[in-house]
Formats: structure tokens, C-alpha cells, sequence
């Protein structure tokens, strides 16, 4: 699935260059099992033996971006089907007592115990600092999310910043919350 650059040498023979691509998704919507679905999807897609894309990877990413609606709050759901899964996007209704994250929720709980997720939480309704470290970077957005949304019916109103880099690490030491 790399693209292929050739450039011609003095003896008129050609060597093949691979480059690297990197997919990342951006987005306000809560949707981030489904974008991690969708991800690994479009990996197989790509790196598959036999040429299941019938278009450019872009293209696959144009769709889920510019052309997949999000779906409104209520009961309706949007589906998209890649390779032989079907990823569903969906909205609650807007009045409804809980909050909805697409999230799995056990994966909090089974990186951290009950005493540990109770007084993260305790720390944020203080608004106080809560720092999680992980050695799975893909743990530390999912737990930070989890954690937010426990937190409905307030929200986190103060700095937040799901993964920080080791050089940012000095931000620790900023006075806020």
C-alpha cells in the first residue's frame, strides 16, 4: 500500500523508495472505538495480499471524514461496512440522564482497580490535578475519556491533555487545576 517513487539513475536503472504513511483521525465526536475500528479496517485493507481497494487509501479517509454524517442525537444510527465489519456510529437522545461515550468502559477498570478509579474520579469532581501513566500510549486517551465522562453531569472546564509528550513534561508544574 506504499507509494512507489522511482528515479532514474545514469544508467538508466530505476530503484524503488518506499515512504511511510501514517493514518490519524481528528474529531470532536466521542466516536473513538468506532475510529479505532475503522483504523484497523482500513490497515487490512491496505496491507492485505489481494487488492480489495477499489480506490486510493485518501479516498477511504475523504468518506469517514467529509461524507459519513454524524449521526443527531436521538434514535437514529449511521453504519459503515469495510472489509466484513460494520461500524456504528450513534447519538442518544439529548435528555438522557447518562452520559454516552462510545467507549469500553472495562478497559478503565481493568487497568486500574475500583479504589484507584474512585479516587482519580474523587480527584477530578475537586478539580484537582490527576496525572495517568501508562507504557501503552493507546491506554491514556481511552482512560482520560473514560474518566471525563464519569464525570457527567459536570464536565472537566480546566486544562486537559490526554498524552503529553516527555519534553511538554515542565507543563506539570503550571499552576492550575
Amino acid at each position: 500500500g506504499s507509494p512507489k517513487v522511482v528515479r532514474p539513475r545514469r544508467r538508466s536503472k530505476t530503484h524503488t523508495y518506499y515512504a511511510p504513511r501514517v493514518l490519524c483521525l481528528l474529531s470532536t465526536w466521542p466516536y473513538l472505538s468506532a475510529f479505532r475500528t475503522y483504523l484497523t479496517e482500513l490497515y487490512r485493507l491496505a496491507t492485505c495480499t489481494t487488492n480489495f481497494m477499489k480506490a486510493p487509501i485518501e479516498r477511504y479517509i475523504l468518506n469517514i471524514c467529509a461524507e459519513v454524517p454524524a449521526p443527531p442525537p436521538g434514535s437514529f444510527e449511521v453504519q459503515l461496512s469495510i472489509l466484513d465489519s460494520t461500524i456504528r456510529f450513534w447519538a442518544p437522545p439529548a435528555d438522557q440522564p447518562v452520559a454516552y461515550v462510545s467507549l469500553p468502559y472495562g478497559i478503565l477498570f481493568e487497568c486500574l482497580d475500583i479504589g484507584n478509579v474512585l479516587f482519580a474520579w474523587y480527584s477530578l469532581a475537586c478539580e484537582r490535578k490527576v496525572l495517568l501513566v501508562s507504557g501503552q500510549l493507546s491506554l491514556l486517551t481511552v482512560c482520560a475519556e473514560i474518566l471525563c465522562a464519569m464525570l457527567f453531569p459536570m464536565r472537566w472546564s480546566h486544562l486537559y491533555i490526554p498524552v503529553l509528550p516527555r519534553f511538554l513534561s515542565p507543563m506539570l508544574d503550571a499552576p492550575m487545576p
